[in-house]
């Protein structure tokens, strides 16, 4: 059962999706039909697998929102933008009932109170069927999802009556029969929510519904498929029920289940049988037709319908031990009928990937078998196979790349899903603040490792709550300054130069440089004689304990939200640079490595050590020219090419391995890498030698040993030794640290 739990909840996840995408094309103005079916079939299907399960705060809510959508599937019910912003809130509130499920925190009652009137409303709006009188439960109170644990019992049973009245129906009552085939149990669908929704259809008419459970066709125990569906239903309504409230109650099943309603002791000329037109159908291929009564027939003419001692005390056991229906005060999820048991959270442990990347796969490694066998073949030849085994092994390794590419297509995923929670992110926080604004996604589909997009949840969410709370302004200041009342947040994807570059930007005040430097410089981060350029102050919102907010919230205010970020995205190996115009706007720039597990490198060697700098980050070598070479006032060191000035880094130096700190201790023989970042800033890194350029397999530094400044990771080689990776931003970024950056006219100019 667990395995088939963990199912449901994948596929929750997934129908979740379609469900944010769906809303989110129905506020952006799509709403076709297409799109509306999509929305409702994802209400629906998590209905149906949730009341499988017995999952009943799930299934109850679930249920109120798949009602209000059938208004606006038939459309009696327009998507208006405030019925959308209802819908997009409802989904949020299914969300947290999903990961209630799952083991996690009880989602509040009152908020589900809250957006379960909201859609009844809506329901109301559209003619549904939802109270009239008082604003009650959609759900009966009394109806209780049974879990699907069976005990053996004797085959004769008789279920009586579902719990609800059993007050004789009025004259010319509305009878329903529904045979629900094997096939809707199939797809997750349950009797159970079609007996909620009649009985909802009866008391939206001012009375209430009988229903009884037909088991003539219940086999033997030793007879019965477990899989086959026997029971039938016979519910009777009030004789005020319309004939078309109960066929949109089956418009949805009515291709796996067989429906047949009729009047009874009504004034028909059929004295209220069932229209010759629409002949009751059979149970579960029986050649001879199921007849339902209107009346339980007398014990002699049903001599197997008669309820078994063992059987009925069997069904009060089962009755007494289900969970009491929730109350507005509860708190604590039901856990599948067990009131104690508190389910830990699910992992999500597994990822879908298209059949042709497997495809590729294999066949990668059938090449790879007949690879093998031809190097056994050469290793057995007595002569003249030196030769051949080298091109084998040349082979072998532009095979070996190959299925090193194919695993990290197939462990590549798109940033959509973690996107799309974002839009929930931006509406609390909009909620929060009390303003409007609209988040555009760009570059969903941009592809990136499983294990990033796992991890980028976080500091989005930092960031985004930190645009809509600092950056937008207040709706007045955005009027007053010539901007739509409506702020704009941009949350794109893309790859650059074999990095991953996500980019937030708001069309909002921007940061005022002024103010946050008055703020570092109260709260001690930095000195007052300090003299920054803009992107320096723009870098101090990450220090820890730095927050332009003046109040503490959910929001902001602790000084604790950027700073994580920064350490969030420095222990993926990316970097966060920020851009910024007072007035106009702020973006942050993310760049991320696409993968964690390897990466193109150029092995160099400096003070005897071989390291490894990334590829990407290259952009040419040279040899060392000492008459461009030029020695700063402060005792830093830049080199001029092509007339561009830079940096200049001795790597042994800069990582503590000793040797030269000036140009008079440079070599002819030493090589100059031009590196540069991701913001396009370049350094001048000198190294001894280049020795080769291969894949490399990243191994984590910190969880083997510890932070190191100017390396990002190691790895091991192909003799067995541990090589660092260098760190490339962070060399960058501490070198132009260290050039003075005063104004021209207190600089004391540059000497040879």
């Amino acid at each position: 059962m667990d395995d088939i739990l963990l199912v449901f909840f994948q596929e929750c996840e997934e129908q979740l999706q379609e469900l944010e995408r769906g809303l989110s094309a129905l506020s952006d103005g799509e709403s076709g039909k297409e799109t509306i079916n999509a929305v409702f079939r994802a209400v629906h299907s998590i209905k149906g697998g949730a009341a499988s399960f017995g999952l009943e705060n799930l299934v109850r809510f679930a249920h109120v929102f798949e009602s209000s959508l059938d208004g606006l599937r038939s459309g009696r019910v327009a998507p208006t933008p405030e019925i959308v912003k209802t819908f997009l809130k409802a989904m949020d509130v299914l969300s947290d009932l999903v990961a209630e499920a799952q083991g996690g925190a009880a989602v509040d009652q009152g908020r589900i109170a809250e957006s379960q009137t909201e859609l009844e409303a809506i329901i109301g709006e559209g003619g549904g069927s939802a109270p009239a009188a008082k604003q009650e439960d959609v759900i009966p109170a009394d109806f209780v999802p049974v879990p699907m644990n069976f005990e053996p019992v004797m085959a004769d049973f008789d279920f009586g009556d579902f719990g609800l009245e059993e007050d004789a129906p009025a004259a010319a009552a509305l009878v329903v029969t529904f045979s629900p085939h094997t096939a809707m149990y199939d797809r997750g669908d349950d009797a159970r929510n079609l007996l909620i929704r009649l009985a909802d259809v009866a008391g939206a008419h001012g009375g209430t519904s009988t229903v009884t459970c037909e088991a003539a066709a219940l086999p033997a125990l030793a007879d019965m498929k477990t899989e086959q569906s026997y029971l039938s239903w016979r519910v009777v309504l009030p004789a005020s029920v319309p004939e078309e409230s109960v066929h949109a109650v089956f418009d949805w099943v009515s291709d796996v289940c067989d429906v047949t309603i009729s009047r009874e002791g009504g004034s028909d000329p059929d004295g209220g049988k069932p229209d010759p037109e629409e002949p009751t159908p059979a149970l579960v291929e029986d050649p001879a037709p199921a007849t339902f009564k209107a009346e339980p027939e007398p014990a002699a003419a049903t001599p197997d319908l008669q309820p078994h001692p063992a059987s009925a005390s069997v069904v009060e056991k089962i009755m007494a031990e289900l969970p009491p229906p929730p109350t507005a005060a509860a708190s604590v999820p039901i856990a599948a009928g067990n009131t104690a048991a508190v389910r830990r959270p699910v992992e999500q442990a597994t990822i879908r990937v298209d059949l042709h990347r497997v495809d590729d796969l294999m066949d990668l490694v059938g090449e790879l078998v007949i690879a093998q066998a031809a190097l056994e073949s050469i290793g057995q030849r007595e002569e003249g196979g030196q030769q051949e085994m080298i091109k084998r092994i040349a082979s072998m390794k532009t095979l070996t790349r190959d299925i090193q590419d194919a695993v990290m297509a197939v462990r590549a995923q798109p940033v959509r899903s973690v996107f799309q929670r974002m839009q929930r992110v931006v509406r609390e926080a909009c909620s929060m603040t009390h303003k409007d604004v609209v988040l555009t996604l760009e570059g969903e589909d941009t592809e990136v490792d499983r294990t990033l997009v796992e991890k980028l949840s976080d500091p989005l969410t930092h960031m985004l709550r930190n645009a809509v709370d600092h950056g937008i302004e207040s709706a007045e200041d955005r009027i007053a300054a010539g901007k739509s009342p409506t702020g704009q947040i941009l949350l794109s994807a893309g790859h650059r130069s074999g990095r991953i570059l996500i980019t937030i930007k708001d069309d909002g005040g921007g940061i005022n440089h002024e103010r946050v430097l008055a703020i570092a410089i109260k709260r001690g981060i930095v000195a007052p004689d300090a003299v920054l350029t803009d992107d320096e102050i723009n870098n101090l919102i990450f220090a820890p304990g730095f927050s332009t907010a003046t109040t503490v919230s959910d929001l902001s205010g602790r000084g604790v939200g950027m700073d994580v970020v920064k350490q969030a995205i420095l222990g993926l190996g990316g970097r966060v640079t920020i851009s910024s115009v007072q007035g106009e706007g702020t973006t942050f720039c993310l760049s991320l490595p696409l993968t964690l597990a390897v990466l193109d490198g150029m092995l160099i060697v400096a003070a005897g050590s071989t390291m490894v700098v990334p590829v990407s980050s290259v952009v040419e070598t040279m040899m060392v020219n000492h008459k461009d070479i030029y020695m700063l006032p402060d005792g830093a060191n830049v080199v001029s090419i092509r007339g561009v000035c830079m940096p200049l880094i001795p790597l042994a130096s800069e990582l503590g391995l000793g040797g030269y700190g000036t140009s008079r201790g440079l070599s002819e023989d030493d090589v100059i890498l031009v590196v540069e970042n991701e913001s396009g800033a370049r350094a001048a890194l000198i190294v001894e030698d280049i020795r080769d350029q291969a894949q490399v397999v990243i191994k984590s530094i910190e969880k083997n040993y510890r932070q190191m400044p100017g390396v990002s990771a190691a790895t091991i080689l192909g003799d067995g030794s541990v090589s660092l990776i260098l760190d490339v931003p962070a060399l960058v970024a501490n070198a132009l640290g260290r050039i003075d950056t005063r104004p021209s006219d207190v600089r004391t100019g540059i000497a040879a």
